[in-house]
Order: structure tokens, then C-alpha cells, then sequence
């Protein structure tokens, strides 16, 4: 086996879990069932996310016959000093504070259970886990040939074939190793070992607060006396994540350092000297007119005159430093153009940002759209799953309309956390609700056809929760994604979908992408050690199979691929401006109304 680094080579943030106790999972099963792929597969996780390659051992079968078991037979004396062996070594191993996967085949029910009643006389947790593929299933991923020189004779006493297996009729675990795919029995029995504290989270799912609390008379009284900034739309939208905590651990647009920090490490320290994720600039700008006029006020008050006339919050000690807007943008987008979506923006800036040594803020952000009872805060979207009953829940970031494609992910990801272990997934299906680029559709009419699509029954409204997410695009690509996925770990997510290039846009200058569709995945996937705990969950690629007339998932070297097509955005606009209908099966009809609506009024 090939060891794991430990902890001060591998990384604080990857150690998601520590040690609980030391216990058996004995792996029984046909030969070909998968027993040796999941333990290394579980191994190979478990050392990670320990941080500690020594907390997990692996006895399997056909290794140990080579060695501590060399000479026995697989007669029914034989097979049974061989699991007594095997169970007097895990025991040891489990005393030694070790988790130890037995993979073994076992055939026989008596000597499992003697193996159970050992560990159990020990004080030692055992648990028997029937890994139950199917003998065809067996057969078929049999690349050995052992099956057939079993049925032909040549190799006597095989289980399944020519000697009994006893399959176990009250096990602990039964991992369908022929209906789940592997990183699902991984998760399948993760998840059996959380609940049975074998191994522990190390952080519990931490609720970002709100940092709202309205001002006393006296407070707002003198707040309205102060000299103002008057935001303008994209940074009041910064402001809202940064009030309703969606940002934390910031208390207040980033200074200079906590800029510093997370354009060149993509984090930030909080006042503990913890580091957490923080991808993305948080900032406030101001021209040199307005720094002139403000340096040396003890408070500046923030209001936004195109919402409302309202102190939304006040700036304490106000400090002010250069906004390096290329070195922002070059080390935000990866990109030396100032034509990039996300830098036009910060192009327009004042040349310099403001932060401040204490924010107190006033009110909660309104925007009066008709949009307002979407925009929950993190906490009310944990209320609300728990009201729901949910054990897991499953974040969505989305900045399009959604078509059956996204529906049939959407779906599966529940079948699949279902089949992993939990009972009542909940998705949070939560759309960007800032700025987005003038050819993006926009929020109101995304809400419209989300909304369409849970009460036509497309999206199941029991097993949803619609709400917006405060934050604008930056069209930042991987350094986006993982904002997407760091901002919304307070809502107590478990699970966060993440597919091809949600945050990618084409290079302004050059006719290409900006970003490679796939970096954004890897590079959270890596990282999610840094997400408390909330596994990311690859997106599969649906399209339109027009062969069935229905989205599919896509695999480019499926005999089949040729039947399938994309139907972009543009297209579907030119449709709808045609008076054309979609093809059936793309999208639920009651969402392309919404949609089509919309295109035709451009």
C-alpha cells in the first residue's frame, strides 16, 4: 500500500475527519463483487480526509493466503481457520485504534458470526457489510477467467459455483456494488461510519449570521448627519453579501491586506488567525474627489439612492489605498484584457477603495423588485431545511434558465444520495441574483421559469428550496466556482453540484475560451477540504438526444453520440423570435412560455 502524507506534508484544510475508534467492516461476497476495489477505494479516501495513512488497514483475501494464511486450502476446515486468523488480526488492529476492512469472502454464516462475537466479547465494533453484486454481475467483470474454469472443472470448491456462499440475512451494510457506481459505496458507507462515530466530522456545519442589527434613534439620528457614499448597483450588491453573511469571516469590505491575501491565495484569516476560502474581491470604490473630501471623517454612512434613501450601513474609521484595478483584474480573471466581462466593471471604478477599521450595519437590503421574499439569508435557508426534514442538502449555483437537462441532474442527484444513504435530500436550487452581463437573461425572468417549473411539477416543490443568492458575476471562472461553493457552506449545504464551466465566458480579444470547461471542477474538487465538510458533486453533461426526443446524459464516445445536440441560448432565442416551437422533451412547455416571452420582447 502506498502511504498518505501525514498531516504537516498533506495539508490542515484537506483533514476533514478524525479518528472515532478503531472497528471491523467485514466485506463479504462473491468472488469479482468489488470487496478489494472499495476497501482501496475507501483506503485511499479515509487516508485524505484522516490526514494519517496508519488509521486505516486492509485485509484482503488473496493477499493474506500469500502470507500469514500460505497453505490453506479452501476446503469448509480450511476456510474457517482462515476467517478465525483474519479475525484475531483485525481485533488486534481495532485495539490498536485501527479501522480495519476485512475483504474476504466468507461464504459461511457461522464464521462470520464467530468473527462478529469475538469483536463483540472485546468491546470491539463490528460490523458485517454484504457487498451483494449479483453472480452474473460477478461473472461478467470476471477478467481472470475464474468463473468459467470453475464451471469447467478446473478449479474446484469456488464459491457460487461449486461451493455454497451463505449470504448474510441481517447484515449491517448492503452495498450494491452492480447498481452503485463505486465513489457511491464509498459514500454509502462514509456515511454508515459518521453515524456510527467510527470517524467524526471535524467541524460541525457552521450557519453564517447575519451582521444586520437596526440602529437606536440616537444611532440613526447621527448616522444621517454623516457624509455619504452613495453606492452604485454592483456595489451595494457587495455590500448585501457582506451584511447577510454570506462573505464571512468579513465583517466589512476587505482592506488592503485581506485584498492582498485573497487575489494572490485565494483566502482570507479571520480574527482567530483561522484561513478560510475567499476567492474573490469584496471591495468598495471611491474617486479621488470623494477620498479628498472623506479623509480624516471619523464615519462615512452607505446609502444606494437607486434602492431607497435609507443608511444602510456605516463605515468606522474609514482607511483608503490604491485600487490596482489591472493587478485585480489580471490576477481575478487570469486575463490582460480590460474587455473581459468581469473588468469592465472594475475599469469603471474610482481609483481608490475604501475599508474600515468597524462596520455596523443598518438595514436589510431591499431591492423591491418583486424578487425580495427569494432573497433568504443563510440562516433562513437552514431553517427551512430543517423544517423540511432534510438530512442532506444539495446546492445548485444556476445563472440560466433551466431546461430538462438540468432537471434529469437535478433528479439523479437525489436518486443518487438516496441510494448512498439519506433519506429526505433537499435541493437548494439558488440562482445569482446581481449583476450579470446585458446579454444574460435576467433574474426576474430566471425566477419566472424556475417558479414555472416547480409548479408545473417538473421540479418536485418538496423537494426544493428556490432562493437567490445576493452575489453579481465576475465571469471568473475557477477562481468563481469556488465563491460559488465557499459563500454558500454557511446555509448547512452537505452536498454542492458543480459542472462544465459555470463561470466561464469567451476571451474578449480572441476567438476561444476564456477558461478550460473543466478547471473550475477539478480545482474545487480539490480544494473542498477548505468547504467544511460539504462534498462536491461533479456535474454530468445532458443533451438533447434527438433519436428519443429527450435529454439524456452525453458521453462523447457513446456509439450514440452522434444523435445528440446542444441547443444554446442564442439558438433558443432565435427560436423563439422565429415563432418556433423547442423540440419536445427539452424543456417543460410552462418554462419556455416564460422564456420565449421574453425573447420575443428584445
Amino acid at each position: 500500500m502506498k502511504n498518505t502524507p501525514k498531516n504537516n506534508e498533506l495539508g490542515e484544510s484537506a483533514i476533514t475527519h478524525k479518528s472515532g475508534s478503531g472497528a471491523t467492516y467485514w466485506f463479504t461476497g462473491l468472488s469479482g463483487a468489488g470487496k478489494s476495489t472499495l476497501s482501496e477505494a475507501l483506503k485511499k479516501y479515509m487516508d485524505k480526509c484522516l490526514g494519517d495513512s496508519s488509521k486505516v488497514f486492509i485485509l484482503d483475501g488473496d493477499i493474506v493466503r500469500e502470507g500469514l494464511n500460505k497453505g490453506l486450502g479452501f476446503s469448509a476446515e480450511d476456510r474457517a481457520e482462515n476467517i478465525r486468523r483474519i479475525t484475531e488480526v483485525s481485533k488486534l488492529f481495532n485495539m490498536a485504534g485501527v479501522i480495519v476492512f476485512v475483504a474476504f469472502i466468507s461464504p459461511y454464516a457461522e464464521a462470520r458470526e464467530n468473527a462478529k462475537q469475538v469483536h463483540k466479547a472485546a468491546g470491539l465494533p463490528f460490523f458485517e457489510c454484504h457487498i451483494s453484486a449479483s453472480l452474473e454481475v460477478c461473472e461478467g467483470r470476471d477478467v481472470k477467467g475464474l468463473y468459467k474454469k470453475a464451471r469447467d472443472g478446473v478449479i474446484p470448491n469456488f464459491t457460487g459455483i461449486s461451493d455454497p456462499y451463505e449470504e448474510p440475512k441481517n447484515c449491517d451494510l448492503n452495498v450494491n456494488t452492480g447498481a452503485m457506481s463505486l465513489d457511491q459505496c464509498v459514500a454509502f458507507v462514509m456515511k454508515h461510519m459518521e453515524e456510527k462515530k467510527i470517524i467524526i466530522r471535524k467541524q460541525e456545519p457552521i450557519i453564517f449570521e447575519s451582521l444586520i442589527k437596526a440602529p437606536a434613534s440616537k444611532e440613526s439620528s447621527e448616522a444621517n448627519n454623516l457624509p455619504v457614499i452613495d453606492l452604485d448597483m454592483h456595489t451595494v450588491q457587495y455590500l448585501q453579501t457582506i451584511s447577510e453573511g454570506w462573505v464571512y469571516p468579513l465583517e466589512g469590505f476587505m482592506n488592503e491586506l485581506q485584498l492582498l491575501q485573497s487575489l494572490h491565495m485565494k483566502t482570507v484569516t479571520d480574527k482567530h488567525g483561522k484561513i478560510h476560502l475567499m476567492s474573490v474581491p469584496i471591495t468598495c470604490h471611491v474617486t479621488t474627489e470623494q477620498k479628498e473630501k472623506l479623509t480624516g471623517k471619523s464615519a462615512v454612512a452607505l446609502k444606494c439612492s437607486a434602492i431607497s434613501d435609507k443608511v444602510l450601513a456605516v463605515m468606522h474609521k474609514p482607511v483608503f489605498f490604491s485600487n490596482r484595478k489591472e493587478e485585480i483584474c489580471t490576477r481575478t480573471f487570469g486575463c490582460a484584457s480590460m474587455k473581459h466581462a468581469g473588468a469592465e466593471p472594475i475599469a469603471k471604478q474610482g481609483d481608490w477603495l475604501i475599508s474600515a477599521e468597524r462596520t455596523r450595519f443598518f438595514e436589510r437590503i431591499k431591492f423591491n423588485d418583486g424578487l425580495d421574499q427569494y432573497r433568504k439569508l443563510p440562516r433562513e435557508i437552514y431553517e427551512e431545511m430543517q423544517k423540511r426534514g432534510a438530512d442532506a442538502v444539495y446546492g445548485f449555483q444556476v445563472r440560466n434558465p433551466l431546461h430538462n437537462g438540468h432537471v434529469l441532474l437535478l433528479k439523479d442527484t437525489r436518486e443518487q444520495l438516496i441510494k448512498s444513504g439519506y433519506k429526505n435530500p433537499i435541493l437548494l436550487l439558488h440562482p445569482l441574483g446581481g449583476w450579470c452581463k446585458d446579454d444574460d437573461v435576467p433574474l426576474d425572468t430566471r425566477m419566472k421559469q424556475h417558479q414555472a417549473l416547480i409548479d408545473d411539477g417538473t421540479l418536485n416543490k418538496d423537494h426544493i428550496v428556490l432562493a437567490v443568492w445576493p452575489s453579481p458575476m465576475y465571469y471568473g471562472g475557477p477562481t468563481e466556482v469556488l465563491w460559488h461553493a465557499s459563500s454558500r457552506v454557511g446555509t448547512g449545504l452537505t452536498h454542492f453540484i458543480t459542472g462544465r464551466d459555470p463561470a466561464g465566458v469567451k476571451h474578449p480579444v480572441e476567438d476561444r475560451d476564456c477558461y478550460d470547461h473543466w478547471h473550475g471542477q477539478k480545482l474545487l474538487v480539490h480544494m473542498k477540504g477548505m468547504l467544511n465538510g460539504v462534498d462536491v458533486l461533479p456535474f454530468k453533461v445532458a443533451a438533447y438526444n434527438g433519436a428519443t426526443n429527450q435529454m439524456e446524459f452525453f458521453n462523447p464516445t457513446a456509439p450514440n453520440a452522434k444523435d445528440f445536440q446542444f441547443i444554446s441560448g442564442s439558438k433558443m432565442r432565435k427560436m423563439a423570435k422565429d415563432g418556433e416551437a423547442l423540440p419536445p422533451g427539452f424543456m417543460s412547455q410552462k418554462g419556455w412560455e416564460v422564456l420565449s416571452g421574453y425573447y420575443k420582447s428584445l
